[in-house]
């Protein structure tokens, strides 16, 4: 009887499977956007992706995660492991992996993570999410490549390169306190006039209690399909800008 019993404890121990971050919708007009999402990356390169999911609950148990990735969502057999982070990092409430390796835009990409316990067994498949990069915006200038905004007018310009604009795009204003401090100042949804380059103006004396003398950046994000039931978006971010507020009494 003794040979024929199962082993116990973590000999046996397999992880509960991973929960992906599912992002609500309109999250892009939010000041966080988890979930899976592009990444800005300097002018000439792809956006990076960004897939994030959250705190394990079995976290003391684990050694790792495993991220998935394929270019065809038809069968397990086509996704390979593109990168792994550490469980049970310090100071982490969700786990998050930036995707860099040979994207391009107009591809959709697919990916799941497992969890890997401590003796090497392997969890599940999490729900799948996809992102597709489109191509992001560049050339961006306010005030004709102003770096000081002095008076209530704020125009910027942003252009898409081939001409392949995007229904949408999102204009983002931060306050840039330091590095690590970047509070959301001021977000637009603006309807793409599918020309480049594309403008939006702002103006009026409101514009100085709604934007104090300061440091500020901002940012052109082309908005795609977003499908929130089905997991699938698809996006671009700018670079960001930098530049400063000293009105003029």
């Amino acid at each position: 009887m003794t040979a024929c019993q199962q082993p116990t404890g973590e000999q046996v121990f397999q992880p509960d499977p991973v929960r992906m971050v599912l992002r609500p919708a309109g999250a892009d007009t939010l000041a966080g956007e988890p979930g899976i999402d592009a990444v800005p990356t300097p002018e000439n390169e792809p956006n990076k992706i960004q897939i994030q999911w959250y705190r394990h609950h079995q976290i003391n148990n684990l050694d790792r995660f495993l991220v998935y990735r394929s270019a065809d969502p038809q069968g397990i057999k086509n996704y390979r492991v593109v990168g792994e982070v550490p469980a049970n990092v310090s100071g982490k409430v969700d786990s998050v992996y930036y995707d860099t390796q040979d994207l391009s835009n107009n591809v959709r990409y697919y990916y799941y993570v497992t969890a890997v316990g401590h003796t090497g067994k392997e969890s599940l498949p999490s729900d799948t999410v996809s992102y597709r990069l489109l191509e992001k915006a560049v050339k961006l200038s306010l005030n004709g490549n102003a770096s000081v905004v002095s008076e209530p007018v704020m125009e910027f310009e942003w252009w898409i390169q081939s001409g392949n604009t995007p229904d949408q795009y999102i204009l983002r204003i931060e306050r840039f306190v330091s590095a690590d401090f970047h509070p959301l100042a001021f977000v637009r949804m603006i309807r793409s006039n599918y020309q480049t380059p594309q403008t939006f103006r702002l103006e009026g004396n409101e514009l100085k209690s709604l934007f104090p003398n300061g440091d500020y950046r901002w940012r052109i994000d082309c908005v795609g399909r977003e499908d929130v039931v089905n997991q699938y978006f698809e996006g671009s971010e700018s670079n960001w800008q930098l530049f400063k507020i000293r009105w003029n009494d």
